[in-house]
């Protein structure tokens, strides 16, 4: 069941994690990897594939971005930033990635693979005999820039054919290069088209060979393909990133030992994003990343630096064994153009250690309980996870601190079963108590003692004597001195006293004995209450104690939660506070995960989808979270996970069922089903709830296991969504605002935007895109279906725009926007792009005002700075007006790399500006500070801004040609 967690199948996925992932210590250079996953740097990143990281999972969402790839092409964002799951930080078998431990770099493309029991591509040559068609089960994960996600290639045994399965709903085109193999599948390179044409081909990649006991063992495989290139529509390449490589080959047959790739830079038009990535061998063997990234340079296209990122790390105190110590990130450092500290981030982590518990199964017995008690209160009270992100100093000095627990997870505590138990076995130390009797015995006295275990009448309960011999009345005589110490004589029995207990019928109870001592005998028995007999036996004329222990069990109802630090950190609280010297924060968040009557936690276990049968990772899921803020209300929030689509049984048999979970990929991550924000007097200020339909998108069935049982599912998407948002007035009346969002599936893009206004009015945006329109068909050809080429607003069902974009001529780039009258359907042309230059630079367009002739008021556009960016904008004038007015600027722009040039740039542009040739028409005209931004604007009327920035790059005013300030901006970052 997906709401509960097997203790015992949860001491083994531990067992396995130390036995198989040791996998994730880093080997050295062309030993081989033990891994599923070879790179501990890219299995952080499967971790977000994997499970969510947000609140849902009572992860906090840490982000930091730090910087974007300038790439002459809009629709193409590469940023890079860091994002922290505190999950594993503490565990040597999860190692430290080469940003530090919990931390991951997201910008860097790469598809990697997860390798499940053996690797595919085992079976590669078809002489050997033991070559056979095996059953491909291997995952690969893939990021890029906007979209990530996770596919496997499945393969028919019989037709011995391949198919990708994408597990993510997006738009995205697989496509690979097949190395000459015909035993097997192995792929030379990927090439990944999104929905907007633009291809990333992935031609870099990491060799690796499997180093384990098994069929795979010394068998060569790519573990990851790495971003070579990005190429627009048209075929231009827009980026190139280049890789350092360390690799070693067989010097007899150049076969390829080993190679590692590590992102050395990215170079476009507008400049490149150099990484400084330091390698450090004696790491192997320990859980580290054996690459350490120390800096990130971004530079223009004249090579000139605009700033900089350096990384700082510390060694962790725990664990305290050299070997084990994990990289942890300790500040990002910004600096400028001249590698002076412009801004500082910083993080505290939590450096001490407790000792964690034995995580043994509760219960058992009585044996245990004062182990289960101390372990419950002090553990779970105190635990703190080592290595752990509590604090991060912003730049501007403010501390964001913060604060983590145990996880919980329902289990129903008030069935008639749990009762039951919970009178036979101390499994749960918040509801039960122990109460403790000392009685004496003295055989001289009597032989025969009787004790009263309570409880209510024909309810067995446990109990627990633990049976003490003090002494003896009589000396033992000391042994007689044997006369041959190779034959001594026996020595006499010592004295001995046992015990055994009666119920009310006569009756002999067996106990399950305790750990004993010496003289002690100690044993757990089940019975029902009543008065029990203890007849002591033995020699001599002993005396001592016993010791009754009783279960006691709180009144119901209970509360329907089960602990766990099993699943690492549960995000507790945040705080923020104005400075490091601050003690009072200023603000503070607090985070609960109760269901919503409050009678037990909203939490349930689930686990990735892998394909294998071996024990993989839990982590939770909750279904309501309440974020509190005293003074300003609180905020609760409830998710669709997937219990709420539950499995259902498709196969197999009794002893083996196979079941099928529905929409599985999809409700994983979680979905977000209500939001309601309530005041300090616990008034309803807002609600917003959606609901969903999710439908399958692929007809082909993937297996799966999951907590080691098997399952099967097929690749889903969220097809429509509907969501209110109300808000509640003091009056006690509401204002709603309704919107319904309709999926395509062909490219899992909005189909259909409905939004009911609080008025009543019903707004509708329908959106036409290039997949079954043969006016499109080249655009379709060439994978561009992301966006929209025709989108009809309607207002209360009538028509109030219908516009289109034209891509004519097998054209990839717009050549027109139309506008359709409602009215006769009859289209009218508003804008033509008349020209683009090379880099797809739109050079000319028309605002069309006579249709019949196409005629209107043209513009044209002037590229410099070696055409990447626009330097002036002639209204009403075509290219051919120009003619070679323009080459000067050009020539001036490309050739401006400091003030002085510049200020050359400028005279030109103004002596242009103002040619008598061009007088009329209406000029601006631009200069830049290379990926920093505008430095002048001039109008037609000459009046200039100049654009002042700070040494963060960041704009801090507009001034005039005499200084005098237009605008300024004010941030609060600390500047040094």
């Amino acid at each position: 069941m997906m709401n509960t967690f097997n203790w015992k199948k949860g001491q083994f996925f531990f067992f396995l994690i130390f036995l198989v992932t040791n996998l994730y210590s880093q080997q050295s250079l062309g030993e081989g990897t033990l891994s599923p996953i070879a790179s501990p740097t890219m299995a952080s990143m499967a971790a977000y594939a994997d499970s969510p990281v947000n609140q849902v999972t009572g992860l906090p969402t840490i982000n930091i971005p730090l910087l974007e790839v300038p790439i002459q092409d809009s629709k193409v964002k590469n940023t890079f930033s860091l994002n922290y799951n505190p999950m594993h930080v503490g565990s040597i078998y999860f190692p430290a990635g080469d940003v530090g431990a919990g931390w991951t770099l997201f910008g860097g493309s790469v598809i990697f693979k997860k390798v499940v029991d053996i690797l595919d591509e085992t079976y590669d040559d078809t002489s050997k005999p033991n070559y056979k068609k095996n059953i491909f089960d291997d995952y690969f994960y893939y990021n890029l820039p906007g979209a990530s996600g996770k596919f496997q290639i499945k393969r028919d045994t019989v037709n011995n054919t391949f198919n990708l399965i994408n597990l993510s709903p997006n738009s995205l085109k697989f496509e690979y290069e097949r190395e000459t193999n015909n035993a097997t599948l192995k792929i030379k390179n990927f090439t990944i088209t999104d929905g907007r044409g633009y291809k990333f081909v992935f031609n870099d990649y990491d060799y690796e060979k499997r180093d384990f006991l098994g069929a795979d063992a010394g068998v060569g495989y790519k573990s990851a393909y790495f971003l070579s290139q990005i190429i627009s529509p048209k075929g231009r390449t827009i980026a190139s990133f280049i890789y350092d490589k360390k690799l070693e080959k067989v010097s007899s047959s150049e076969e390829l030992i080993y190679q590692y790739c590590k992102l050395k830079s990215i170079e476009t038009a507008l400049g490149k994003v150099v990484f400084d990535y330091q390698f450090d061998e004696t790491l192997a063997g320990t859980p580290n990343d054996l690459y350490s990234l120390h800096k990130i340079t971004l530079k223009n296209a004249l090579d000139q630096i605009i700033n900089t990122y350096t990384f700082n790390y510390i060694k962790s105190e725990y664990p305290y064994k050299v070997k084990e110590k994990k990289r942890l990130l300790a500040a990002i450092i910004k600096n400028d153009r001249n590698e002076q500290k412009i801004e500082q981030t910083s993080f505290v982590y939590n450096q001490t250690s407790t000792q964690a518990p034995s995580f043994n199964d509760y219960g058992n017995n009585l044996c245990e309980y004062n182990l289960i008690a101390y372990e419950d209160s002090y553990y779970y009270d105190n635990y703190k996870f080592a290595n752990i992100l509590e604090k991060i100093i912003t730049p501007s000095g403010g501390v964001t601190s913060y604060e983590y627990g145990y996880h919980e997870y329902f289990e129903d505590h008030n069935t008639p079963e749990y009762k039951d138990l919970l009178l036979t076995n101390f499994v749960n130390p918040d509801i039960q108590s122990v109460t403790s009797q000392i009685m004496s015995y003295d055989t001289t006295q009597s032989s025969t003692y009787t004790f009263t275990v309570s409880g209510t009448p024909g309810k067995m309960v446990t109990f627990r004597l633990n049976f003490n011999s003090i002494g003896y009345h009589e000396e033992i005589e000391p042994p007689i001195e044997s006369p041959d110490p190779n034959n001594p004589f026996p020595r006499p029995d010592p004295f001995y006293t046992n015990f055994k207990i009666k119920n009310s019928n006569g009756e002999v109870l067996n106990g399950a004995s305790c750990t004993s001592g010496t003289n002690s005998k100690d044993k757990t028995y089940k019975g029902y209450p009543g008065t029990y007999t203890l007849e002591i036996s033995g020699t001599g004329q002993g005396f001592g104690s016993y010791i009754l222990n009783e279960m006691h069990v709180s009144p119901p109802p209970y509360r329907n939660v089960r602990k766990t630090l099993l699943m690492g950190p549960r995000l507790k609280s945040v705080k923020s506070f104005t400075s490091v010297n601050e003690s009072t924060p200023a603000k503070t968040y607090t985070y609960s995960y109760d269901n919503e009557d409050g009678t037990g936690s909203s939490g349930y276990v689930f686990y990735d989808e892998t394909d294998t049968n071996i024990a993989n990772e839990p982590y939770i899921m909750y279904k309501n979270v309440k974020v509190s803020e005293p003074g300003n209300g609180y905020v609760k929030s409830f998710y669709i996970i997937p219990n709420d689509y539950p499995k259902y049984l498709n196969g197999g048999n009794q002893l083996y069922p196979q079941w099928y979970y529905p929409y599985y990929n999809v409700t994983k991550g979680g979905l977000m089903s209500k939001k309601e924000v309530y005041n300090e007097q616990n008034q309803l200020l807002n609600s917003q709830t959606s609901t969903y339909e999710l439908e399958e998108y692929s007809d082909t069935t993937y297996q799966f296991y999951i907590n080691s049982s098997p399952y099967t599912s097929k690749p889903a998407y969220v097809k429509k969504v509907s969501a209110d948002n109300k808000d509640f007035m003091k009056n006690g009346g509401w204002v709603i605002n309704k919107k319904e969002s309709a999926i395509n599936v062909s490219n899992f893009q909005p189909d259909k935007i409905t939004e009911t206004t609080a008025d009543g009015d019903i707004m509708e945006k329908q959106f036409i895109y290039s997949v079954g329109t043969p006016e499109y068909a080249h655009l379709e050809n060439t994978h561009v279906i992301s966006d929209p080429v025709q989108t009809i607003v309607k207002k209360n069902g009538k028509v109030v725009s219908n516009s289109r974009v034209k891509f004519e001529n097998n054209n990839l780039l717009p050549t027109s926007v139309n506008s359709i009258n409602p009215s006769d359907n009859s289209s009218k042309t508003l804008l033509k792009y008349d020209q683009y230059d090379a880099k797809e630079n739109l050079r000319q367009y028309t605002a069309v005002s006579d249709e019949s002739t196409g005629k209107g008021t043209p513009t044209t556009i002037i590229w410099g700075y070696n055409e990447t960016m626009p330097i002036a904008k002639i209204e009403g004038a075509t290219i051919t007006d120009i003619a070679g007015l323009a080459d000067n600027i050009i020539l001036k722009s490309n050739s401006d790399t400091d003030v002085a040039s510049e200020a050359d740039l400028i005279n030109a542009l103004d002596a242009f500006r103002t040619n008598n040739a061009l007088k009329k028409f209406q000029i601006t005209t631009y200069t830049y500070d290379p990926l920093i931004g505008i430095t002048t604007l001039t109008p037609p009327n000459g009046v200039r801004e100049i654009y002042k920035y700070d040494k963060n790059n960041k704009l801090k005013a507009v001034v005039n040609v005499n200084g005098n300030i237009i605008q300024e901006y004010k941030y609060n970052i600390k500047q040094p």
